[in-house]
């Protein structure tokens, strides 16, 4: 009696841990989530290319068609925003215009957008069924679009007045490596949890005549935007 309990619990239990095996793997999910930046992106030097990006946020549509019943292809378009470290930013620029010895300052107009970037990528997919859930792990590869966040600095002295503006849109390879849980709600839908890291290296030009890029010596530079991206969804299972 004991050993057909036994039996009984082993077919149980091997049923539960193979029924996602046979269950839908495909997916295409809606996520959002935390963008947190690193490397230069996140650093807060003019002189030393740092974005002084501050964490923000981060929407991805993604999806993977599985082949068999692990491997597949995988795709992602992510729209991410990171402001940048508004106060930082103002008083490194300040210094950067007015030099070493700064007059005194009678009046500061600055405004600013956030650091915008667009991603399409595209790569293997590894899927392993666990019972309720799936485990899965990409590595993506494609382009990116990064948008600088536009600057207007007015820096008014008893002596004259200062004015810089930046602007500026570029084009890079980017990839993202990550990994992520889908929980199955049901037969066609899922909870997705997911973490990546995402790195893409632009070049970003600085405008020759302005007194910034005068400051640092630099018509053009290459900046590493490393992220940290946690996200949270749901998953349509196909």
């Amino acid at each position: 009696m004991r050993i057909m309990k036994k039996i009984a619990f082993i077919i149980f239990l091997g049923g539960i841990l193979t029924a996602g095996l046979f269950a839908q793997r495909s997916f295409l999910g809606l996520s959002f989530g935390a963008s947190l930046p690193s490397e230069e992106f996140a650093k807060k030097s003019v002189a030393e290319d740092g974005g002084y990006a501050l964490p923000g946020f981060v929407i991805e549509f993604s999806g993977a068609y599985v082949f068999d019943y692990y491997f597949g292809i995988a795709g992602t378009f992510t729209f991410s925003s990171n402001p940048p470290d508004r106060d930082q930013l103002q008083q490194d620029l300040i210094d950067a215009i007015t030099g070493p010895v700064p007059p005194e300052i009678e009046e500061v107009i600055f405004n600013h957008g956030s650091w915008m970037y667009s991603n399409l990528m595209a790569g293997p997919f590894l899927t392993i069924p666990i019972a309720f859930m799936s485990l899965d792990f990409r590595a993506v590869a494609g382009f990116s679009i990064l948008l600088s966040p536009p600057w207007e600095l007015t820096v008014k002295t008893a002596q004259e007045t200062f004015f810089y503006t930046r602007s500026g849109t570029t084009t890079s390879f980017a990839y993202m490596l990550g990994t992520g849980i889908r929980f199955h709600i049901n037969s066609n839908y899922a909870i997705r949890l997911s973490g990546d890291y995402f790195h893409s290296t632009p070049t970003l030009s600085v405008d020759e005549n302005s007194l910034v890029g005068g400051a640092t010596g630099k018509s053009s530079y290459d900046m590493s935007v490393g992220t940290i991206n946690v996200n949270i969804g749901i998953s349509y299972r196909f």
